[in-house]
């Protein structure tokens, strides 16, 4: 990832996690040294985030998708405990070829991340889905925004308990206006382009309708492909909009977050558990799992 990509591009995170990778940016921008002893003062934890190799127990390969997700990661991975969706489709590739894995548990912990890299990580855990083994998302923390839509891919989705928080599902970016910023310190930024819609939304200056309207454009065209992929991989869940009031909604995919069974009424998830239950269970019967999940897709299709 880089450092640029954190002002610049779509994020399906929840809003408060991007405001903090931001402050990171903006640090960067004005030239001070990230002092990694300070950020570990700041955290009260040392920067050790790196991310985890599968463990297999009883033929049941748990995978951590654990804090902010990007396709490549760098100092936001030790800062903010997170974790690359290429490492992840990696990981995902080699359990699924691993002869010893009937099943993957997808173990989410996450706000959600960087859009770029996690349509093509989802894409392929619902590819896997006819593939013979069980997939299986588990979370005892958070499973938001970009984390849900890898999350939702699986055949099921269970949660731990009534504090567990689910949804936040949309799409945010920022403009940064660094010109005042500029001015104080007595520099001035003169972007030379060529096409219309080049800089639209230039951090040097003021945001413009143009610019405005450029960036909705776009995360409305990321928020409607984020909620195709849910809805493919969960049919219960409808993507037409309801009358609410004045406005049209979708009630499950407005950027609210939904907690414990909260989320199993909005059909976000299947029910609560435990790591340890889902592990047990997958282990003592994997095929009534596939059958079970191959009766329930049946079932909702005919809907």
């Amino acid at each position: 990832m880089k450092i640029l990509d954190i002002v610049t591009s779509p994020w399906a995170i929840m809003p408060e996690k991007l405001v903090e990778l931001q402050e990171i940016y903006i640090t960067h921008l004005r030239g001070e040294k990230i002092d990694l002893a300070s950020v570990e003062a700041r955290l009260g934890r040392p920067l050790n985030n790196e991310p985890r190799p599968y463990e297999v127990t009883d033929g049941v390969a748990v995978l951590a998708v654990d804090g902010v997700i990007s396709k490549r990661m760098n100092i936001f991975q030790k800062i903010s405990g997170g974790v690359s969706s290429e490492l992840v489709r990696r990981d995902f590739a080699a359990a699924m070829a691993d002869p010893e894995v009937h099943s993957i548990v997808l173990y989410i912990d996450s706000p959600g991340g960087a859009v770029d890299g996690t349509q093509e990580l989802a894409r392929e855990i619902h590819a896997a889905r006819g593939q013979g083994k069980n997939l299986v998302a588990f979370s005892d923390g958070l499973m938001a925004s970009a984390a849900y839509w890898i999350g939702a891919q699986a055949h099921r989705a269970y949660i731990s308990g009534d504090t567990v928080t689910v949804g936040s599902i949309g799409v945010v970016a920022r403009h940064i206006d660094v010109s005042r910023y500029e001015e104080k310190i007595g520099v001035k930024t003169t972007e030379i382009t060529a096409g219309r819609y080049k800089r639209a939304a230039s951090e040097y200056e003021p945001l413009t309708e143009t610019g405005r309207r450029t960036i909705q454009e776009m995360l409305d065209h990321i928020y409607g492909v984020f909620l195709a992929d849910v809805a493919r991989a969960r049919p219960q869940l409808s993507i037409e909009p309801v009358k609410t009031g004045k406005e049209e909604t979708i009630p499950w995919a407005d950027g609210r977050l939904f907690l414990g069974r909260q989320a199993i009424e909005a059909g976000l998830v299947d029910g609560v558990s435990t790591l340890a239950a889902v592990i047990s269970d997958l282990s003592t019967e994997p095929s009534r799992w596939l059958a079970r999940d191959a009766w329930i897709r049946a079932t909702n299709c005919r809907r």
